[in-house]
């Protein structure tokens, strides 16, 4: 039996891309918009048969983590909202501690950039996040179903080898933050 998951390695928030960089580059918002539009193209023609929607830092599914996405980031809540009304489940994605552990071993490492065991040990939380969130696609993603994945880029899951994975995006926005990256050190 078939199980697919389309994977979108989705575009920065701004107050993500500022928590990175502290500047947001000027063409963000059109970038945002071009991002978003395509994803929500290409997701349209199989509106009414994803049957799961999972997306990284949601943590209880349903209504009440639909209601934080709008909060997190309108163009991706707009996109599950549509999935969801057509007969998609929002399936907790992620636990609520290692979310919470990872972001307290981040705050760390910007307090102390150089601190070592800190960027350790905020990696090795990502690692159990992304081992979570795979474990939780395995388990709820069932024979003849289609799910997405939206996750934040740098991320990484491994998924069954009976899960047929496609990535959905018109470009990749690790690469975009990574030239914005080297566009701000080149104006130092």
């Amino acid at each position: 039996m078939s199980r697919m998951l389309f994977l979108v390695p989705r575009m920065y928030t701004e107050n993500e891309f500022k928590r990175l960089v502290s500047v947001v580059p000027e063409d963000f918002g059109q970038k945002t918009q071009e991002f978003w539009s395509y994803v929500e193209d290409k997701l349209k023609v199989f509106t009414g048969r994803i049957q799961r929607v999972y997306r990284d830092e949601i943590c209880q599914g349903g209504e009440e983590d639909l209601a934080t996405l709008s909060s997190l980031q309108n163009e991706n809540f707009l996109i599950v909202k549509r999935l969801v009304e057509n007969g998609a489940v929002f399936e907790a994605t992620e636990d609520p501690l290692l979310v919470a552990e990872a972001e307290s071993w981040r705050d760390m490492t910007r307090q102390n950039p150089l601190d070592i065991i800190s960027l350790e040990m905020f990696q090795d939380s990502v690692r159990e996040r992304d081992y979570y969130v795979s474990r939780r696609i395995n388990e709820t993603l069932l024979d003849e179903e289609t799910g997405v994945l939206f996750i934040e880029p740098t991320r990484t899951v491994e998924v069954h080898e009976r899960i047929k994975m496609i990535k959905v995006c018109g470009f990749d926005p690790a690469d975009y933050f990574k030239s914005w990256q080297v566009q701000l050190n080149l104006k130092l």
